[in-house]
């Protein structure tokens, strides 16, 4: 008789390496499955499941079904597991603010061959938001957890340990009015949503409830709100809960209606024994789209900035998450991908993903010259991106000035300073002399670069901001 419980772990087990992290969490861990007669039988939580993946992953989960059953299953069928429908029901009918949230399915391909590539994240937020526009703010659950995302998960060091320690301190309930809002900033990818949900999960072990949301979450549940005269009920049903987290929270800038209704929740959560944690891509001081109400106010509290981690962290996190899996990930190994990939955690855990679907299709062990093979492309992507040329583009685009002006005569110092930073960054990321990248910015004399070198260097130590601006870029260009 086929162990159709160890069929469907194999599958998934294939799967996993296959897809981002998040889809994996998201779509496919919460399935079960059982064998009907010729057919497996996978159990989807609810309607919006089953369309997403017969949509996105039927046809991969066919093929992998025969292939672990060796052929004896002859059909793969998805539907509506009908014992969780009724306990999700009856959370609904009694009003719980902590029913499982149902996605809607973003209507993308995520086929067995594509899967593995990098997906943008915005690309994602961008396929749900049609679909949330069309449902009813009741009809779902606003919060979603991810399980992994709890602070035991959450991996510290110099970049990110005074964010963690601030959230520590609020899912501890140990830091009342002194932290509200929290501001939490920095690039994509670093982890200040993994910090944000472990908050929620501690809110929710001390029987306290939260609502979730992205900016652009917000905004559709707002719209839709608006559109069918359920505005105060929408905002009443909010104002319940004890913590409201509001992720990207740049994303509201321009929308001039959503700021306003934001404003009245944001005085309701930052008084009495409320709270709220705000987080964007940059320091409430760079939101210049914002007027300085939304600017002041979001620095009330404490603002904490989550830095792109140092390699040590890095090869830490490489090692748990390969733990994570039950996976072992020689030191060498982790020490080669955190040297190639340096900027961001997910792309981090995306070429960890690509050693191990790598070492799950080959049968190959995982060594130090199977893991250079497995990410050959991404370090020759990096290689690329460390050139004068690019240099000169990234430096510009950040400055906002243009590559003619640095590569002009110009001296004013919104100019010169790119400049002189370009030049920096050149002798330090690439193998150019002096006189090469004189030369390469505009035939000047290699003691012009030297001068520029030793400014910044004697910058860099006078002036934190200015340092994180440099190492910064340097980021930008190493991670490709």
């Amino acid at each position: 008789m086929i162990d159709t419980a160890t069929i469907w772990d194999k599958c998934l087990n294939d799967l996993r390496y296959h897809v981002k992290d998040n889809v994996f969490t998201m779509w496919l861990r919460p399935l079960s499955a059982h064998q009907e007669a010729n057919s497996l039988i996978i159990l989807a939580p609810n309607d919006y499941f089953v369309t997403y993946i017969k949509k996105n992953h039927l046809q991969d989960i066919q093929q992998l079904v025969a292939k672990h059953s060796q052929g004896s299953i002859e059909d793969v069928i998805v539907r509506v597991d009908n014992a969780g429908r009724d306990i999700e029901d009856s959370n609904q009918q009694s009003g719980s603010l902590f029913a499982e949230d149902k996605p809607s399915p973003p209507p993308t391909d995520h086929s067995f061959q594509t899967t593995h590539n990098n997906m943008a994240r915005a690309d994602i937020d961008a396929n749900m938001r049609h679909a949330e526009l069309i449902e009813s703010a009741d009809a779902k659950s606003l919060s979603y957890l991810n399980p992994d995302f709890t602070f035991e998960t959450f991996v510290t060091g110099k970049s990110n340990n005074l964010a963690y320690k601030a959230c520590y301190e609020l899912g501890k309930r140990q830091s009342k009015n002194r932290h509200n809002p929290l501001f939490i900033y920095g690039p994509s990818g670093l982890g200040k949503t993994h910090l944000m949900h472990s908050v929620a999960h501690r809110y929710l072990k001390n029987n306290l409830s939260f609502y979730y949301f992205t900016s652009e979450k917000f905004i559709n549940q707002l719209v839709y709100s608006l559109r069918n005269n359920k505005i105060e009920d929408f905002k009443k049903k909010i104002k319940k809960v004890d913590l409201l987290i509001v992720d990207d929270i740049h994303v509201l800038a321009g929308k001039t209606k959503s700021s306003n209704e934001f404003l009245t929740l944001f005085a309701d959560f930052t008084s009495g024994d409320k709270q709220l944690i705000l987080a964007s891509d940059r320091h409430p001081s760079q939101m210049t789209e914002f007027d300085e109400r939304f600017r002041s106010r979001f620095s009330w509290g404490l603002t904490v900035a989550v830095d792109p981690p140092e390699i040590d962290t890095r090869v830490q996190i490489l090692q748990r998450k390969a733990a994570s899996y039950g996976m072992s990930l020689p030191k060498e190994c982790a020490l080669f991908i955190a040297q190639n990939v340096v900027s961001n955690v997910r792309r981090l855990e995306g070429a960890l993903n690509q050693v191990f679907a790598n070492a799950n299709l080959t049968g190959a062990p995982i060594t130090l010259e199977m893991v250079q093979y497995a990410l050959k492309d991404i370090v020759a992507m990096r290689v690329q991106a460390v050139n004068m040329d690019n240099i000169r583009k990234v430096v510009a685009e950040y400055y906002d000035v243009t590559v003619k002006d640095i590569m002009g005569r110009k001296r004013t110092r919104s100019i010169a300073r790119p400049r002189q930073i370009a030049m920096a960054l050149s002798r330090e990321l690439t193998s150019d002399s002096f006189p090469e990248i004189g030369q390469s910015f505009g035939g000047r004399d290699h003691t012009t670069v030297m001068h520029a070198c030793d400014k910044v260097n004697e910058l860099r130590a006078a002036d934190p901001a200015f340092d994180k601006d440099y190492k910064t870029l340097a980021l930008m260009l190493q991670a490709g």
